[in-house]
This record gives structure tokens, C-alpha cells and sequence, in this order.
């Protein structure tokens, strides 16, 4: 499934670019190259879709690119004078499929062995073995980054 929405963007005066979601209720980011702030763009209408899917939301409709505004998001934001070098709006075309599979919350089972009497230990205690395993993982795997 692709969704597009559109993306307004700013250029800022000190240095990077600054981009909002009107549909996503202004959801925002910004990069310090308008390529990075393009892919932070993408990843945070992905991760709002996413969101949304999981929660068993509607998805937000799109709007045309022609009936989103500069002047609109600027008076919801309440911004005045903002010192900006230059905007620009453009849609934001994004796979959900394909950023569900890397990073969608779906749970995978797993298949284990661990030592019978470090079982039934655990059990004893009532821990969450699928909780310590993933709390394990993670910590693992940040460490190692």
C-alpha cells in the first residue's frame, strides 16, 4: 500500500530545511540537507501510518497539493515573521508495505532452548520471558552499534 501526501517545506535561514505534514496534523521535521529532511519526511509519515494501522485508526485522506497553504499552516503554528531563505511544496510518496516489514510492531514467534532449570526458575519468579528476551535483544543490539 502507498499513501502520497503533500509536504510543505522551508528552507531556513540558519542552515537546513524544516518540513510539515498538514494532513498529519502538521506533524513536522527537519534535516540539515534537503535530502536527509526528504527521508525524515517519508519516515515520519510511514511511522504515523503505521501507528495509525496498528491502532485500528482510518488512515488521513490526502489533500490536494493546491489546497494546502504556507499562510494556513503559519497562522496554525501561530508563526510571525518567520525569517525563512525560501518554501516550496511537493508530494511525499511513501510504501507502507515496505517500511512495515522493517519496522512494523507485528510480533514473530521464536523458538528457543534454554536450560530446564533455568524454565522453571524463571517461571517461579513470573517472568515475562517474551519481555526479557526482547529487552535483552535490544540492549545487544544498541551496545553493539
Amino acid at each position: 500500500m502507498k499513501v502520497i501526501y503533500p509536504v510543505l517545506f522551508y528552507e531556513e535561514k540558519e542552515n537546513g530545511y524544516s518540513a510539515f505534514v498538514p494532513d498529519l496534523n502538521d506533524a513536522s521535521t527537519c534535516g540539515s540537507t534537503l535530502q536527509e529532511t526528504l527521508e525524515m519526511a517519508e519516515d515520519l509519515i510511514a511511522g504515523i501510518i503505521l501507528d495509525e494501522m496498528e491502532e485500528g485508526n482510518k488512515i488521513p485522506i490526502e489533500s490536494k497539493i493546491e489546497d494546502v497553504s504556507f499562510e494556513e499552516l503559519e497562522k496554525r503554528l501561530d508563526i510571525k515573521d518567520w525569517d525563512y531563505i525560501s518554501r516550496f511544496k511537493t508530494y511525499i510518496s511513501v510504501d507502507i508495505n515496505s517500511f512495515a516489514e522493517k519496522w512494523g510492531k507485528e510480533l514473530v514467534k521464536k523458538t528457543v532452548n534454554i536450560p530446564k532449570w533455568v524454565n522453571t526458575k524463571a517461571e517461579d519468579l513470573k517472568i515475562n520471558f517474551s519481555k526479557t528476551l526482547e529487552e535483552a535483544l535490544l540492549q545487544k543490539i544498541y551496545k553493539e552499534q
